[in-house]
Order: C-alpha cells, then sequence, then structure tokens
C-alpha cells in the first residue's frame, strides 16, 4: 500500500518517525502546505484560521523535532514592528511500501488513513470553491467498483503503483523545462487508490 503526499521519491520509505507524523490530521495538514510552499506558523494560521496559534505551534515543533520540516529562513514581518517570522518547508514525502506498511498496527495504519483522506478531501473542496477543479476540459476525475480475482488484484495494484512512479518522473520532468521556458506551473493534485470494499448485502 502506498499514500502520498506529493512528489515522493522512489527510495523513502516509512519511518517510525513518519508514521508519527502522518499519525495528526492537523500534522499532516501542515506537511501538505509546507510541500506546496514555505510558511510560517502565523502563514499557515492565515490559511486555516480554524486552528489556534498553540496547536499549530506545537504541532510544528513537534514536526521539526521528527526532521518532517525544515527551517529555511527568518524573515521580517508579522504584528509586531521589526518582528521576524520563521519559515520552514517539508522535507519527508510519505511512501509506505508493503513491507513497511504491514508492521505497522491497525490503530496506526487508520489514523494515517485517516488524515490522508482528510487532507484529500480539503484539497477536492479547496479545487471546487475556487472553480479550478471543472477548469480545464481534460481533466479526468473517476471511480470503479470492479470484482477481481487475487491475481486481477495484484495486476491492479502493479499498473497502479507504475502510473504513480510515472508521474513522479513526469514532474522532474516539467521542472526542468519550466526552469528553461519560465512557464508557470499548474497546481495539480493527482489521487490514486486502490482498496478492498466491503461486500454489498445480498
Amino acid at each position: 500500500m502506498k499514500i502520498d503526499l506529493v512528489e515522493i521519491p522512489a527510495s523513502n520509505v516509512v519511518s517510525e518517525k513518519l508514521a508519527r507524523a502522518l499519525s495528526s490530521p492537523l500534522r499532516v495538514k501542515i506537511m501538505d502546505a509546507l510541500n506546496r510552499e514555505e510558511m510560517s506558523v502565523t502563514s499557515f494560521i492565515k490559511a486555516y484560521p480554524q486552528h489556534s496559534h498553540s496547536q499549530v505551534y506545537r504541532q510544528f515543533r513537534f514536526l521539526e523535532g521528527l526532521e518532517c520540516i525544515e527551517f529555511v529562513e527568518a524573515r521580517t514581518g508579522g504584528k509586531r514592528r521589526g518582528g521576524r517570522e520563521r519559515f520552514f518547508r517539508a522535507t519527508a514525502k510519505s511512501l509506505f511500501e508493503q513491507s513497511s506498511w504491514s508492521l505497522l498496527p491497525d490503530s496506526v495504519k487508520n489514523k494515517i488513513t485517516s488524515a490522508i483522506v482528510s487532507t484529500l478531501i480539503d484539497r477536492v473542496a479547496e479545487a471546487v470553491q475556487a472553480g479550478t477543479i471543472d477548469r480545464r476540459p481534460d481533466r479526468h476525475f473517476t471511480w470503479s467498483d470492479p470484482d477481481l480475482d487475487q491475481q486481477g488484484w495484484d495486476e491492479s495494484i502493479e499498473e497502479i503503483d507504475a502510473v504513480f512512479y510515472r508521474v513522479a518522473i513526469r514532474q522532474a520532468e516539467a521542472k526542468a523545462r519550466m526552469a528553461k521556458s519560465g512557464e508557470a506551473p499548474i497546481h495539480v493534485t493527482i489521487a490514486l487508490a486502490c482498496f478492498e470494499s466491503p461486500s454489498l448485502a445480498s
């Protein structure tokens, strides 16, 4: 099973630190935001005002201690004249390989999965509110519920994994092209999922 936030190198395997980081919905939201741009506690709260300063500050410190986010620079600004804000960026990308995921207790798996799904729902809600979700006529948004045997399951997982890694390659190629062309990036959310559903009542 693989769960991703964004641009994930294939070499990063889940660690105990990363599992702890992703077991909190707020920490997942912080890492998701800091994967997209550098932020301070104050700028994060401006983007997500439903969270208190003490909550966010505590989770920033926690994630910094786990080395999942790193300090970038202090910038002058903030509410106080001459005040300085500490800006951070994410350092850890989340990749759960099958062997590593299977070692986690169910309680941790459930927390991580719930947090990741919650973040995806937030992404969808943001795109709906901003009017970007259907802006491009060739956008893709589908799901299916096939009945598979074990071979069908294994082959489907293999194909989804292949798409996952190809997207990472496409991103690296796009970054190189944009560095030369100066073209503005298209901010994209790509979600891949394959899980067992409960049987329909007969």
